[in-house]
């Protein structure tokens, strides 16, 4: 078998997790030479794996819209099954318990995302501000968890900036000051 043949085998076995003895024997190469390739070719053996992981998400329907459309789907099963239900015979409150824990996953899947007010970030007044609006639509649940990271990370890094400019600023004047008397 031609190296470069072998080395193509190497990351497929490698992002399929396989092991360097494993792979040494497999390929009949030295762990060594596994210890190197993998240096080398690092990379190719992660591009490899992400391949693999869309190749699930896909098949497996992982997606955002098939797992709206999955919980969707479900919730109209459980409604059937309630509307046909001859609740002297079926355990209703197991309906019930599927029909609101589905209908609450169905409302997280497809919250509406509100925007943040639109207001021009001027000082760390405006930054806690715009913090205060980011938890107040947490707690009346306009928001999702994920949606609330990422605005919340996105201001603590302006907040950063901001107290970089400042200090810099200050340290400026600092200078000059100090630059000035001798």
């Amino acid at each position: 078998m031609k190296p470069q043949e072998l080395k193509l085998q190497y990351v497929q076995l490698r992002a399929e997790g396989k092991s360097y003895d494993q792979i040494a024997k497999e390929l009949s190469i030295s762990k060594s030479t596994c210890t190197e390739w993998e240096r080398a070719l690092a990379a190719q053996i992660d591009e490899v794996k992400r391949a693999k992981l869309n190749e699930l998400i896909e098949a497996y329907g992982m997606t955002k819209e098939a797992r709206i459309r999955n919980l969707g789907d479900t919730l109209e099963k459980i409604d059937k099954a309630l509307q046909a239900a001859d609740f002297s015979q079926v355990d209703i409150d197991k309906l019930l318990t599927l029909k609101l824990k589905y209908a609450e996953q169905l409302k997280a899947e497809s919250l509406p995302l509100t925007a943040a007010k639109h207001t021009e970030i001027k000082d760390a007044k405006d930054i806690l501000a715009a913090y205060s609006d980011l938890l107040n639509r947490v707690r009346a649940g306009e928001v999702t968890t994920e949606q609330a990271q990422k605005e919340g990370l996105l201001l603590a890094q302006l907040l950063k900036a901001y107290d970089e400019v400042e200090i810099k600023a200050k340290l400026d004047k600092l200078e000059a000051i100090v630059g000035g008397r001798q």
